[in-house]
């Protein structure tokens, strides 16, 4: 399984190389298309950095974890290099990866990226001296502390079963608060609607209103002017 893993992450290792080397042959001077084509390549180093350093976790082959291990750490080095040229090229250290994880059909969670358990276990030694260190230090000053024990004070039963109907009141009370308020939102919400639709019909008769009007309004001026031409027809 692993070995396949491996072999599928070092196809899309040397196609991503071959793919970087053309676009670093075509130079660019739009900043947009330059920190997409970066994207790209530090979220694909990404995912190839994931599924190596599992393979190297899970594969027990002496001269397989050398080869990986060196492959990794390349890796890695060129993950930071591409870091780094986004950073000099936006001037932060935030970058927004949204449409190029959607063109790629990837979670924002795949751009996590796990501390290697190979640097645990290499540094375990190093890391019990310094908690060793650590604990002299808290111990000479007088804050260490795991040896104190806390002592647990046992309550009577009538107690306890009167803290827990307390606690039990208290988020009865929160509920029917909550339950409350939800009403209260529909009523005023309702209350709106209804002020809304009136202030609409209101709107609409107005409206209507002054059609009348102005129609009104307008065949009394195109009689009265029928009329002046008709009696200037007639020779009145």
């Amino acid at each position: 399984m692993y070995n396949k893993l491996w072999h599928q992450t070092q196809e899309a290792l040397n196609s991503l190389l071959d793919t970087e080397s053309q676009k670093m042959v075509e130079p660019q001077r739009n900043q947009v298309l330059i920190f997409q084509m970066l994207a790209t390549f530090y979220i694909k180093y990404v995912q190839i950095f994931r599924n190596l350093e599992m393979v190297y976790d899970q594969i027990v082959h002496p001269q397989k974890r050398i080869l990986i291990r060196k492959i990794l750490d390349g890796v890695m080095g060129r993950i930071l290099e591409l870091k780094n040229e986004m950073v000099e090229l936006e001037l932060t250290e935030f970058h927004y990866f949204d449409d190029i994880l959607q063109d790629l059909k990837l979670a924002p969670q795949q751009l996590d990226i796990p501390i290697p358990k190979y640097f645990l276990r290499e540094k375990l030694e190093v890391i019990k001296e310094r908690e060793k260190i650590l604990a002299q230090i808290l111990a000479d000053t007088g804050l260490y502390t795991a040896d104190v024990k806390y002592y647990i004070k046992a309550i009577p039963l009538e107690e306890a079963v009167k803290l827990i109907q307390i606690a039990e009141r208290a988020r009865q009370g929160r509920l029917r608060a909550l339950f409350m308020k939800q009403i209260y939102l529909q009523e005023y919400r309702a209350k709106q609607a209804k002020l809304l639709s009136e202030r609409m019909a209101d709107t609409g008769a107005a409206a209507l209103r002054i059609q009348k009007v102005w129609r009104g309004f307008h065949q009394c001026r195109e009689t009265e002017k029928l009329r002046e031409e008709e009696m200037i027809f007639l020779g009145m």
